[in-house]
């Protein structure tokens, strides 16, 4: 009866040792995937941000978002830049960016409507005060190119 109780001992003990064995492994096996996907994840992020810094661009115009209507309204021109180029001035709303209206769309939204990559187009409609719609194609620049610091 004894020697039963103790081969039932180190057979609960062995049960108890391998249940925790395999409970190591399987985190191990987590511990190393979650540090894979950390991995993953940061080369990805790593990538789309050195693609933003290097191959996206914009127009060269300072936007704010129209405190009555919400749209888009260029502050500023870059000298120099596509927006100058194309004829944008100070004070007027956009209010399609490749057709698309611009109102009921964040600033943040209708911003990177407007980026793209370098030397890619786009459309803008503009509303200019005592003037019909005017609309334009402007040819994207680097950040570098139109002296914006990244």
């Amino acid at each position: 009866m004894n020697r039963v109780r103790i081969v039932g001992a180190f057979v609960f003990i062995g049960v108890v040792v391998i249940a925790l064995w395999a409970a190591r492994a399987r985190s191990a096996r987590r511990s190393s995937q979650e540090s894979l996907n950390d991995t993953i994840h940061s080369a990805i992020t790593s990538s789309v941000e050195f693609a933003k810094a290097h191959f996206t661009g914009g127009v060269g115009a300072v936007l704010l978002a129209d405190p009555a209507t919400g749209v888009p309204l260029i502050h500023s021109v870059v000298a120099g830049s596509p927006a100058e180029k194309a004829g944008l001035r100070e004070g007027d709303h956009i209010i399609q960016v490749d057709g698309m209206a611009t109102s009921g769309r964040t600033l943040a939204q209708n911003v990177e409507s407007i980026r793209g990559f370098v030397a890619s187009s786009v459309t803008l409609t503009m509303q200019r005060a005592g003037s019909t719609n005017v609309q334009c194609v402007i040819h994207r620049s680097s950040w570098k190119s139109l002296g914006i610091p990244q």
